[in-house]
């Protein structure tokens, strides 16, 4: 009787969901995006190498600050690369026509120091991936300049510039960043200690500049070599250097290196680093007065750590600024920030209470807000979205049903006005997973109908909501872990499949491994072994094969949902033989995007156009 049920239910649905597939395959559709190297990295002066391919596409290039609109400094892009290139010119050994110096600059402009300094924070803050090549071009011009018998005289660069310069490597995001600022520093301790150039020595700025090139490169061991630099600066400071004083901007920046640094011990140090903070601020350093910036990067890096009671540390941390602030102390204000680090503290720490202890902060943070108390710990999406994620991981015997709650109070507060609550993809995706994660029965249909709102709302004009392949797939995997008898899992099989279908027409996106991954894990768990079964995953995997999205998702459920001599007719391999994807053909898996930060940050570029 079950077999011809799912007979009756399959057959047709693989008419409707593949009519255009055969036996012979496409060429896969490339999803990747060709990458394009600023012409700049070609000519860049040899003195400190920011030419290396490798290292700034190993760089995280997500650190790379936007332009600072607010800065007078920043001018349009086209302007700012048109008068480096002139200066640059008019400056080489192979130029001399003095007429020629006023037609490139034009009347505003002249061959000083000013215009090589008001050209390097132009970059600083331009936001542009070669900022760093660019304003260390100009600092390298000085230098010639500044060595050589120029006939422009006044060009010597002062401390300030060599900080710029490093403050334009810091933003880079290049992987090897704090090696490079670390030369420049080097280079200003030679200059000033043989008397060369006395307006070079560094400062609390410059050391600054050095701590931030570390933190925000991300290499292994960078978090550490900040926190060393802020040891330097303390015994600079304690040695009566008047110069260098470490300030909670320095260690704010190395806090948050070992918060991003994914290290065992990361939050310990990072504690540590607070307490010499707190401890230089006593001796009487007012820069080193704890604010919220420094404690929200103390929790997240808390936050971000697995130790035992480490949620726990996070919300005492929370409860110390909230005590300071009642007490008058402003500079400790928590904010939704803060609040919002807590509360993903319970959702990733998987406590059975997680969920319930994320929604009392959200809770209070209201309070605050409604009574005026605290107006800047107004919950946002984000709040929201986080509490809704504890009680999806927390594995309560509700949870679905109350991450559903609060999506449902999320909803009537922005229809009531508050656009700062505003549901996301997020929002509902979260809210399906927890259905998924649930040992509630009817999960699949009930992520489906959650499914269907999201889209009701982004076709009625909510744009928040759109559709992507992880609302899809997080349905799919309420459909793989459905309860139940026979009808339900035959239902189950049955969104899948409608799912998949709607997925490729849609203008969503693309079925990916996750996808087809999931598909099987479906068929794995709520269809019997049989004929039908055979014929559906054969034409899922070849489906697969055809968008080259055949990743280890897909080879590990292929294996479980097959017999061996299935499993080799399709492959080519043996079911016992350990594969990996990249000996199999490489149409098959040229699109696959490995790992969880790699899926995100595609369907980041993907919606913004990229």
């Amino acid at each position: 009787m079950i077999y011809n049920i799912l007979e009756i239910v399959v057959t047709p649905l693989l008419l409707v969901s593949f009519p255009s597939l055969s036996l012979t395959f496409e060429l896969p559709r490339n999803h990747g995006r060709d990458r394009v190297v600023p012409a700049s990295l070609q000519s860049m002066p040899e003195a400190i190498n920011l030419n290396n391919d490798d290292q700034q596409k190993s760089g995280n290039n997500n650190l790379i600050k936007k332009p600072r609109n607010n800065n007078p400094a920043v001018v349009g892009t086209n302007f700012l690369r048109k008068k480096t290139a002139d200066l640059l010119q008019i400056t080489s050994n192979s130029y001399d026509n003095e007429s020629g110096v006023n037609n490139l600059l034009g009347r505003k402009m002249k061959v000083v120091r000013k215009t090589f300094n008001w050209l390097i924070d132009s970059w600083v803050f331009s936001g542009e991936l070669d900022a760093a090549d660019k304003a260390y071009a100009l600092l390298t011009r000085m230098e010639e300049l500044d060595s050589s018998a120029s006939t422009f005289v006044g060009i010597r660069p002062d401390v300030r510039i060599y900080t710029k310069v490093m403050n334009a490597i810091s933003r880079s995001g290049r992987s090897d960043a704090g090696e490079l600022a670390k030369k420049i520093l080097e280079k200003m301790n030679h200059l000033y200690s043989s008397g060369h150039n006395v307006n070079v020595k560094p400062n609390t700025l410059t050391f600054t500049a050095l701590v931030e090139a570390y933190a925000n490169s991300g290499a292994p061991g960078s978090a550490l070599i900040a926190a060393k630099i802020c040891d330097v600066m303390i015994q600079k400071w304690a040695s009566g250097d008047p110069d260098v004083r470490p300030t909670s901007r320095s260690f704010n920046a190395a806090i948050n290196a070992f918060a991003k640094s994914g290290e065992n011990d990361a939050a310990q140090q990072a504690e540590r680093l607070f307490e010499k903070m707190l401890e230089c601020y006593k001796a009487g350093n007012k820069d080193c007065k704890p604010n919220s910036v420094n404690y929200n990067s103390v929790i997240n890096a808390i936050a971000n750590s697995d130790y035992e009671g480490s949620v726990q540390r996070a919300r005492e941390l929370l409860q110390e600024m909230d005590i300071k602030y009642r007490a008058g102390d402003e500079d400790v204000k928590p904010t939704t920030i803060s609040f919002n680090t807590v509360i993903d503290a319970y959702a990733k720490s998987g406590l059975l209470n997680a969920g319930e202890r994320a929604e009392d902060i959200l809770h209070y943070m209201e309070e605050l807000y409604e009574r005026g108390e605290n107006i800047d710990a107004k919950p946002n999406a984000r709040s929201f979205n986080s509490a809704i994620n504890a009680y999806a991981k927390s594995g309560c015997e509700d949870a679905a049903l109350k991450a559903e709650a609060v999506l449902d109070r999320m909803k009537k507060l922005y229809e009531a006005g508050n656009c700062d609550v505003r549901p996301d993809t997020h929002s509902f995706s979260t809210v399906i997973n927890a259905w998924a994660r649930s040992r509630k029965n009817e999960k699949a249909e009930k992520a489906l109908n959650l499914f269907r709102k999201m889209k009701k709302l982004y076709e009625a004009g909510n744009k928040s909501v759109r559709p992507n392949v992880v609302a899809y797939n997080a349905v799919l995997n309420a459909c793989a872990f459905t309860n139940g008898d026979v009808r339900e899992s035959n239902r189950a099989v049955e969104i899948a499949h409608f799912v998949l279908r709607d997925l490729e027409q849609s203008s969503f996106g693309v079925p990916d491994q996750i996808t087809y991954g999931t598909f099987l894990k479906v068929c794995t768990h709520q269809m019997a072994d049989c004929d039908a079964r055979d014929k559906v995953v054969e034409v899922v995997f070849k489906k697969c094969c055809k968008d080259g999205q055949v990743g280890n998702m897909v080879v590990q459920e292929l294996k479980l949902v097959t017999k061996s001599n299935h499993y080799a007719r399709l492959t080519g391999r043996a079911q016992l033989e350990e594969i990996n994807t990249k000996e199999l053909p490489k149409d098959w898996w040229c699109n696959v995007v490995e790992g969880k930060w790699q899926r995100q940050k595609q369907r980041l570029n993907e919606a913004a156009g990229k």
